[in-house]
């Protein structure tokens, strides 16, 4: 201590502190100096303690990356959720192709990323949400489809409906099955949203592929009925992502572990239902 105190004294050119009757004691300049010191001193204590978030009295908006289907599937139970655990806090969500995605996350205008997407992307970290696939959504009394599974004639013969998502996945592995010339069904339709698909298919002839679990939805708001495609579609993995400059933000943290809770929970739906009879 009387080493670090000589070094200040030296540097202040200033005795800082004088012995009296009443012991050691600051002299002036010390005394003025004492206020700027404590603020220094609070500055860094705060760089070294951890931030954290408290989520029952944040204030403030979390913006997310997702398509209609993830809207459907999971912000009614993200919104019943911060409804009692963070109940100051709003999500905005917005519908971008990865590489928009890629860039906003990385800038903080994004917070998270919900989809399906393929491959990596630097500097964005990935943690799988649940596991899906595909079945096909034919209107309640359709004429052609009669028992749980679709033959591959009737297949072939319907008029298809397809969602065109703008840099969806979804996208590119059905319109190559469906196109490939072993099999080259009747696509009559492409509709830019997955929720356009329930009310065209529950009015018409047509047919439609999509994923499992948002099948199930429109099972139930609409009669409609789910049946087995005539062969293995491939199956997928619906992913949060975000950037690795927010991998240890706590209120990033927070958000991501709300939404993998949340897809335990669409997942154990989905294993609970028994959504084609015989499937």
């Amino acid at each position: 201590m009387s080493h670090s105190l000589s070094r200040l004294r030296e540097m202040y050119e200033d005795p800082l502190f004088v012995r009296s009757r009443q012991g050691l004691q600051p002299t002036p300049f010390a005394e003025r100096l004492a206020g700027p010191v404590a603020a220094a001193l609070q500055i860094v204590r705060g760089t070294l303690e951890k931030t954290s978030f408290n989520p029952l009295t944040a204030n403030r908006t979390f913006r997310i990356a997702m398509t209609d289907l993830g809207e459907q599937l999971l912000l009614p139970m993200l919104v019943k959720r911060l409804a009692v655990e963070a109940p100051h806090v709003r999500i905005e969500t917005q519908d971008k192709t990865i590489g928009p995605v890629a860039e906003a996350l990385a800038t903080g205008e994004l917070d998270v990323g919900i989809g399906f997407i393929s491959g990596k992307i630097p500097g964005i970290y990935q943690r799988v949400l649940f596991s899906d696939d595909y079945v096909c959504v034919v209107r309640e009394d359709h004429p052609m489809v009669r028992s749980p599974a679709i033959s591959l004639e009737a297949f072939r013969q319907m008029g298809h409906v397809l969602a065109d998502l703008p840099g969806g996945a979804h996208t590119g592995v059905i319109e190559k099955i469906l196109k490939a010339p072993t099999l080259n069904a009747n696509v009559v339709l492409k509709v830019n949203h997955f929720l356009s698909i329930a009310p065209l298919i529950a009015n018409t002839g047509l047919i439609a592929t999509v994923p499992r679990n948002l099948a199930t939805t429109f099972v139930n708001s609409w009669k409609l009925r789910l049946v087995q495609p005539p062969f293995q579609f491939p199956s997928f993995d619906v992913t949060q992502y975000w950037h690795q400059r927010y991998d240890h933000e706590p209120s990033n943290v927070w958000l991501r572990n709300i939404l993998g809770s949340i897809s335990r929970d669409v997942e154990r739906a989905d294993l609970a239902k028994t959504v084609i009879q015989g499937d």
